[in-house]
């Protein structure tokens, strides 16, 4: 699912921020779709997947403040561990 989603997200990325030619990832936004899908999967799967197994998930117990985003990057959920 959060592969899904961040995928999608680079793609739209891609036709919208990345176009901005001072911007570091412009570079990808002269990617086909293949390619920027494949891009997008490998920097998944290589960083954010291995951050969220080895910090995120380890230590999510002992937050005291969570926050869930939506597809929108919008927050969904707050919780709140109580003190």
């Amino acid at each position: 699912m959060l592969k899904h989603w961040y995928v999608d997200r680079f793609l739209t990325l891609r036709e919208t921020a990345f176009r901005d030619p001072k911007s570091y990832f412009h570079r990808y936004s002269k990617l086909s779709d293949d390619e920027a899908a494949a891009t997008a999967t490998s920097i998944w799967d290589r960083i954010n997947l291995v951050n969220l197994h080895e910090n995120i998930l380890p230590t999510r117990q002992r937050a005291d403040l969570i926050l869930k985003k939506g597809a929108s990057h919008m927050v969904e959920d707050v919780a709140l561990r109580k003190l």
